[in-house]
Order: structure tokens, then C-alpha cells, then sequence
């Protein structure tokens, strides 16, 4: 637990400046370095199943996802995803075929996953960053998408926070042994509340309609720890703990960011559908 609190008083500080530092930047390639390093994570794992993916091609199109969130915002969501899809299937069926053993539904299948489930997914908290606008907070006028990213990570946390705690003093019946043995139902109520709670609280300090946090809340209180079993799904299969050791008391990339591949798109897909008249 002591590595675990240490290393959280080291990033959460880093990500709060990296978040709120002016235009994005930093922040951008923050993720763009996590997402790369994610992805060779999860291609390092699938490689124990027998997998060969395409690795330097997997690497391109995260790296594509992040550079085009940066570059072209909301765009990318409609115009670069199915560009760079293409672009990926096309040079793993490529590798695959000069290869000697060939096997392109388990290689380029889990290279395409690969880039989605890390790159896609987490490109989207790039997006949130660049949505246009400010909010208001005290005295403080800063860009909405790095309030609206701040959030996120907040109730993401405050969903790990609680599900770890709760379950770690007061779990008894486990929620889903087969996937991960440690996780419990106590624990799992316990991350719930503490994104509907943070979320609600949040919410009332950046003046969004109280129904809006709460929702939010709801949101992040389920899809966090969905996220959470997806990845312990495929570590499972995998037949590992944790995807690495890069963050003490964390385990690795995936292993810490794994709630966040889900919330990130959740939170930039309510505030397009429902929050785009709020943001001034």
C-alpha cells in the first residue's frame, strides 16, 4: 500500500500540471508516450499466448490516433480512425503474408485490437483536451477541456480509490473470482459511490446541473470498473498479473490507466451529445 500511496503523490501532481499547462501540449504528449508504451505492453502479453502481432505497425497507428486527436480534435473521430484502420490492416496482412509461419487471425487480429483497445480508446482523452471554450471556477477562467479532463481523472480515481479501499478493509464476497480473485462486491460499491460522490461534488463546483454530475457519476461508476474487469478478462487469458512494473504499487501502463481507456470516450461523448450549450 505504501508504494502505492507514494506513487500516486507523485503523478497526481505531475497530471494536474500536465493537464491544465496552456494549448494542450504537454499533455498531449503525455499520452501519446502512455499510449505507446501501453500498447507495447499488451503486445509484450499477447506474445506469451503464441501471438506474433505486428508490432511497429501497431506502434504507427497509436501514435497516428494521438498525433491526429492533437492535430485535428473532433475530426479525428469521424475522418482519421477509419484512415488509419485501413492503412493498419492492410501492411499487418503485408507482414503476415512474407512470414513463415502465417497465422494473420491471431496476428493481425490482436495487432488491430492492440491499437484500438489502447491507442483509439485512450486518444480520446486528447480530444477532450482540445474542446473549445472556458469554464469558470472561483476566480480561475481556464480551458474547458482540461476542467472537463480534470474530471475525469478525478472521478476515475476516486472510483479506484474507493473500490480499493472499501474492498480492502471491508470486501467478503467476490465479485468476479474467475477474472479477479481480489475484486469484491463490497469493493465494487465502494467505487460506485465514491465517482457518483466526487462526480456530484465536481460538478456543483464547475456549475453543471446537478443532474448532470450525478449521471456522470453514474457513468464512471460502472464503465471504470468495466474497464477494470476487461483488462484483468484479458490478463487472464494471458496468464499474467500485471502487464508490468513500470509504476510501483500500480503494476504497469495498462494496469493503471485500464478504468480510464473507458471513461476517457465516455466523458467526451456526453459532453458532445449533452454538454456542448454549457461550455461557454
Amino acid at each position: 500500500m505504501l508504494k502505492r500511496i507514494l506513487t500516486a503523490l507523485v503523478c497526481i501532481p505531475l497530471a494536474v500540471v500536465l493537464i491544465f499547462y496552456p494549448k494542450g501540449l504537454p499533455f498531449a504528449i503525455a499520452i501519446g508516450l502512455v499510449s505507446i508504451l501501453g500498447a507495447h505492453e499488451f503486445y509484450s502479453g499477447v506474445r506469451k499466448l503464441g501471438a506474433q502481432p505486428v508490432e511497429f505497425a501497431g506502434l504507427a497507428a497509436v501514435a497516428l490516433f494521438v498525433v491526429s486527436a492533437r492535430t485535428y480534435g473532433p475530426s479525428t473521430i469521424g475522418a482519421i480512425f477509419p484512415a488509419v484502420l485501413t492503412l493498419l490492416l492492410i501492411l499487418s496482412f503485408c507482414v503476415e503474408i512474407i512470414r513463415h509461419k502465417h497465422a494473420p487471425l491471431v496476428n493481425v487480429g490482436a495487432t488491430i485490437f492492440g491499437s484500438i483497445y489502447v491507442g483509439w480508446l485512450i486518444m480520446h482523452l486528447v480530444v477532450l483536451r482540445g474542446i473549445d471554450g472556458t469554464i469558470t471556477v472561483g476566480p480561475y477562467t481556464k480551458e474547458a477541456g482540461a476542467w472537463l479532463v480534470m474530471f475525469t481523472f478525478l472521478a476515475t480515481w476516486a472510483s479506484d480509490t474507493g473500490a480499493y479501499f472499501v474492498g480492502r478493509f471491508l470486501g467478503k464476497k467476490k465479485i468476479a473470482p474467475t477474472l479477479s480473485p481480489n475484486k469484491t462486491v463490497e469493493g465494487s460499491i465502494g467505487g460506485f459511490a465514491g465517482a457518483v460522490i466526487l462526480s456530484v461534488i465536481v460538478g456543483m463546483v464547475l456549475h453543471l446541473p446537478w443532474y448532470h454530475g450525478l449521471a456522470l457519476g453514474v457513468i464512471f461508476g460502472v464503465l471504470s470498473q468495466l474497464g477494470d474487469l476487461s483488462e484483468s478478462a484479458i490478463k487472464r487469458e494471458i496468464g499474467i498479473k500485471d502487464f508490468g512494473n513500470v509504476m510501483p504499487g500500480h503494476g504497469g501502463i495498462l494496469d493503471r490507466f485500464d478504468s480510464m481507456l473507458f471513461a476517457g470516450p465516455a466523458m467526451y461523448y456526453y459532453v458532445v451529445l449533452f454538454l456542448r450549450h454549457w461550455i461557454g
